[in-house]
């Protein structure tokens, strides 16, 4: 277990002065009487094979937290964040949620990744009418409407559409798709075959790797029989990194991935591998610092110790900056009810550049997208 409750808290010289004066309990009165702090809950899957995007947006989300508790956090009261790590099991995602519900009370889940984490929470949070803000996952499966969802990135649908808009305008349509058998890879490989569908591509073909040694070593054979024209890997999982590496030594066509690729630990397992894929990314460039949202971003970064922006970083600061803005506007006494009609006023609301929306039948946020392109240093659109 995880538990990061240790975003900075600024100190009151007054407060200090005022600490001296000693009720007949032995507790300082300024102590008594402080505001609860705004405790929030993440189950995620932090340690692993799946952990590199998560680890990385908890950068970006601490960032962001110590950014409002510095300024007397929202209304006096300080952020906290208790994190508690599943290693990607559902089952102990749901242990997880309910500890946090039940033991630790939290106002609300946000962050929660990957997918099978968050299917593990929702079993608890949903009967419980806890909201989730924020899943780290594009996940189509949670993409129907769910009144305590809210989406802040786009789908991974969306990206793959994206993906196979490009493959079809660059001819590049006999195209290799690699999968697992888990539930990430099949939903990934059902968006991309309707993506395909819907740009008349017959020629890609996906190919099923067991997550075995003798299974990677199959799979790319097959592929490699194939003659592809395209590469995308969406073998998401412990193996997944000495697939897709043997696979490129192999393959030197033109590669593509969603979103998740784009953590900088990732990349630096992929090593020469990453070098010159093409990757759907759900928000802008964490270097566009004519941007205001991510000048401040690289800001908050600099303060919390962080020297080095990412994509996944910059979307847990996203996930972050649009939690408090719903928390201020559910003023001084915050609950889950007044959370979620808080978010449903953020129609739409622009963070300095980037804009998301919501209302009480559109949990959706956003539907940002766009490719680019790593050069071994860094993204480039």
């Amino acid at each position: 277990m995880i538990k990061a409750t240790n975003f900075p808290v600024p100190t009151d010289r007054r407060r200090i002065l005022k600490a001296s004066v000693v009720t007949a309990l032995g507790i300082p009165a300024w102590v008594r009487a402080q505001p609860q702090s705004l405790r929030i809950g993440q189950t995620a899957a932090l340690t692993g094979p799946l952990a590199f995007p998560f680890v990385e947006m908890n950068k970006g989300i601490a960032a962001a937290f110590q950014e409002v508790n510095e300024k007397g956090g929202i209304d006096g009261r300080m952020l906290e964040m208790v994190s508690l790590d599943d290693g990607g099991a559902p089952a102990k995602a749901a242990e997880n949620t309910r500890q946090l519900i039940e033991k630790d009370q939290v106002l609300t889940l946000f962050a929660c990744g990957g997918t099978t984490s968050v299917m593990g929470a929702l079993h608890v949070l949903v009967p419980a009418k806890v909201p989730l803000i924020a899943p780290a996952t594009g996940s189509d499966a949670l993409r129907p409407f769910n009144p305590l969802v809210f989406h802040t990135r786009a789908s991974y649908a969306q990206e793959l559409s994206k993906i196979a808009r490009q493959l079809s305008s660059t001819g590049f349509t006999k195209c290799a798709v690699a999968y697992f058998d888990n539930p990430f890879g099949k939903a990934a490989i059902a968006a991309f075959e309707a993506a395909a569908k819907s740009y008349k591509n017959t020629t890609w073909k996906a190919f099923l790797v067991a997550e075995t040694p003798d299974g990677i070593a199959k799979g790319i054979e097959e592929i490699v029989a194939f003659q592809p024209t395209a590469l995308m890997s969406l073998a998401i999982g412990g193996l997944g990194i000495p697939f897709y590496k043997g696979l490129r030594k192999r393959i030197q066509t033109p590669a593509f991935s969603i979103s998740f690729l784009g953590s900088r630990p990732l990349l630096a397992a992929l090593g020469d591998a990453a070098v010159g894929i093409t990757v759907a990314q759900v928000v802008p460039s964490p270097h566009s610092v004519a941007m205001p949202l991510v000048h401040a971003y690289q800001n908050a970064l600099k303060k919390a110790g962080q020297t080095e922006p990412g994509y996944s970083s910059l979307e847990g600061y996203v996930n972050a900056r649009i939690l408090i803005e719903a928390l201020r506007r559910s003023g001084r006494s915050a609950t889950r009810e007044k959370l979620i009609e808080a978010m449903h006023s953020m129609r739409p609301y622009d963070l300095g550049g980037f804009e998301v929306r919501y209302g009480p039948t559109d949990h959706s946020g956003t539907d940002f997208v766009e490719l680019t392109y790593f050069n071994g240093e860094r993204f480039r659109r």
